[in-house]
């Protein structure tokens, strides 16, 4: 038995090997012709956010980053907005992935290097949850 300690995200089991991951999508937060945010889960439990950048003919394309359940407890009850959230978690590794809506399929995720702040890829201030959800397992 290993014991995974404070364990957050998938790919620290494989220090380094983070060129390729796969998560889930466990449900949609935002939905306007398509998800707009969505939360999913990696294979240990890992939490995740996606935001949809940009939607091309054959697929939708999400900037995806690792939470804690803490911080995404926050933004779902609407007291922390979107582009923090996903500043403040991708000081580390953030991630980039298609997909054409059928979102049973896992997710795999492409890791970006350089800063998520600096690309066109964060939304606006401000962007709040505004209905309250049901709370984290």
């Amino acid at each position: 038995m290993v014991a995974a300690g404070d364990l957050r995200h998938f790919e620290e089991l494989y220090n380094g090997c983070r060129a390729m991951k796969i998560i889930q999508h466990t449900e949609t937060l935002v939905y306007y012709d398509g998800a707009q945010v969505f939360e999913a889960r990696d294979p240990v439990g890992g939490y995740y956010i996606g935001v949809m950048v940009d939607s091309l003919d054959a697929a939708d394309r999400y900037v995806v980053a690792g939470v804690s359940q803490k911080r995404l407890k926050k933004f779902r009850s609407g007291s922390l907005d979107l582009r923090t959230l996903l500043v403040e978690a991708a000081q580390g590794v953030w991630y980039l992935t298609e997909t054409d809506d059928d979102f049973g399929k896992p997710l795999i995720l492409e890791a970006q290097t350089g800063s998520l702040s600096e690309t066109d890829f964060l939304p606006d201030e401000g962007f709040l949850l505004c209905e309250p959800f049901p709370s984290l397992h």
